[in-house]
């Protein structure tokens, strides 16, 4: 079954990134994309630690974004920029939630979120925000416990939200042990990420990864590997 789905996760991505082309839709980052950080180096430091801000658009933007930089060796061979990553539809599905108001309070009982006030805050509020923020701490965290990253597992801190905290974790060790099967399979991911692109051969996965791979509709990716984590 498993084979099944993911198979279907490729062969949508083909047809939406034909109609795509076909429409000569341009490709797009997501909104603010140059202003988000790109190294830990632009995050603050405490106590020999970076300290993310989770729930502010930006921060949480530069956490894809450093997983892209850091997952670009492998896709080299497949186009330049980095723009066959498979990885771009966790961002991509990120910015059109920012771009649409998803991330906003939709109680709007804050300002969090809204043009009118604090437009970079996500919401904790937000159904959509809760949801991206397994698909963006539990990646990140996993790749940084992968060594992928570069970094110690220690070294990483996310802020917890105004409420709700219980709800979410913070670091490696506070993932692993709120969601261990998540982590250990993301983990698993980044292992397996060299054999499948550095090892095996260009022509093998060329084909497969061209096709679905378009910023424009990587939210496919991004519905492929909210699956991945689910199963």
């Amino acid at each position: 079954m498993t084979f099944h789905l993911l198979w279907a996760c490729v062969i949508i991505g083909c047809i939406f990134v034909s109609l795509g082309r076909a429409s000569n839709t341009p490709d797009v980052y997501p909104p603010l994309w140059k202003e988000s950080p790109g190294q830990f180096s632009d995050y603050k430091v405490e106590d020999g630690k970076y300290i993310i801000n989770i729930w502010h658009y930006l921060e949480r933007l530069g956490t894809y974004k450093i997983l892209l930089n850091k997952t670009a060796k492998y896709f080299e061979k497949f186009a330049p920029e980095n723009e066959q990553n498979i990885l771009w539809g966790l961002p991509v599905h990120h910015g059109w939630q920012y771009r649409t108001g998803r991330l906003a309070d939709p109680t709007q009982r804050t300002n969090c979120g809204h043009e009118s006030g604090d437009y970079l805050c996500i919401s904790v509020d937000s159904w959509w925000a809760d949801l991206n923020y397994y698909l963006s701490a539990m990646p990140f965290l996993a790749a940084v416990d992968s060594g992928i990253m570069g970094i110690s597992s220690d070294n990483i801190t996310f802020l917890p939200p105004s409420k709700d905290q219980t709800n979410f974790c913070y670091n490696v060790s506070s993932c692993y042990s709120s969601f261990p099967e998540t982590m250990k399979k993301w983990n698993k991911f980044y292992q397996v990420f060299g054999v499948f692109f550095l090892v095996l051969p260009y022509p093998i996965f060329s084909h497969q990864i061209n096709c679905i791979q378009s910023p424009l509709k990587s939210w496919l990716h991004s519905a492929c590997l909210l699956y991945f984590q689910a199963n």
